[in-house]
């Protein structure tokens, strides 16, 4: 999997507010640290809310439920 060009994955990260930031690692590579979100969208593809991965499951299945039913 290749990586997009840094100012195209800055420009994508801001627009959706996400954190990301290179971590280098003692062999010489790297790992990242990012944020982790699920994007609620409605049927018109707008932005709702985010979702967060550690959201309960019954509070997730609510708010997904909700939101199909406007």
């Amino acid at each position: 999997m290749s990586a997009g060009a840094p100012y195209l994955v800055a420009a994508v990260a801001k627009a959706c507010r996400v954190y990301y930031k290179r971590v280098p690692v003692q062999d010489g590579g790297y790992t990242m640290d990012h944020s982790s979100a699920i994007y609620l969208m409605d049927r018109a593809g707008q932005f709702v809310a985010p979702l967060a991965s550690q959201t309960d499951e019954r509070i997730a299945l609510e708010r997904l439920r909700k939101l199909a039913a406007s």
